[in-house]
């Protein structure tokens, strides 16, 4: 027999784990590839689907929708990245109306605090200790100016979204 759990299992797994790949491409080129995107996208209606309980698919499209436009207005004005805006409307997706607002304030915070470390004299240090150890990539973001929101997002999706999807 066929078990709808399981398969519930395995896309939430599939799902957290783009987002890991998500965070390593935007540390490692400072971009998110727009496949990581479709793929988190597209394995959602599998989800809902497979879940064993209700889902508001339709709230979902409309708080993915709001959180993208939104971040659009910031890309537009450079302050978020192209890539970050799809990851987060896609993210917000999962979230979904109940747990959306969680995210943001969660996702928001994390980007503060790597923000604030950014433009922090400590950042020189933790740079320099970073290139002793290899990871020069590590430290060339630290000392870049753009900020790998997509650690941030994704932050946020393990705190607040994981444990809803995985509660059940």
């Amino acid at each position: 027999m066929y078990d709808l759990l399981t398969t519930e299992r395995f896309v939430v797994t599939l799902f957290l784990g783009l987002l890991a790949l998500a965070v390593v491409t935007d540390l490692d080129e400072l971009r998110i590839p727009n496949r990581i995107c479709l793929l988190i996208g597209f394995i959602y209606p599998i989800y809902v689907l497979a879940s064993p309980e209700p889902v508001n698919w339709l709230g979902a499209l409309a708080v993915a929708a709001g959180v993208f436009a939104v971040g659009l207005i910031l890309f537009c004005t450079g302050t978020m990245g192209g890539g970050d805006v799809k990851l987060m409307a896609v993210t917000a997706l999962w979230a979904g109306p109940s747990s959306v607002l969680s995210f943001l304030v969660f996702t928001t915070f994390v980007g503060g605090l790597i923000a604030l470390l950014m433009v922090s004299s400590y950042r020189f240090p933790l740079a320099a200790m970073l290139g002793s150890i290899g990871a020069t990539d590590l430290r060339n973001i630290l000392l870049g100016r753009v900020i790998p929101y997509g650690a941030a997002i994704a932050a946020g999706a393990y705190v607040t979204i994981a444990p809803v999807l995985l509660g059940h």
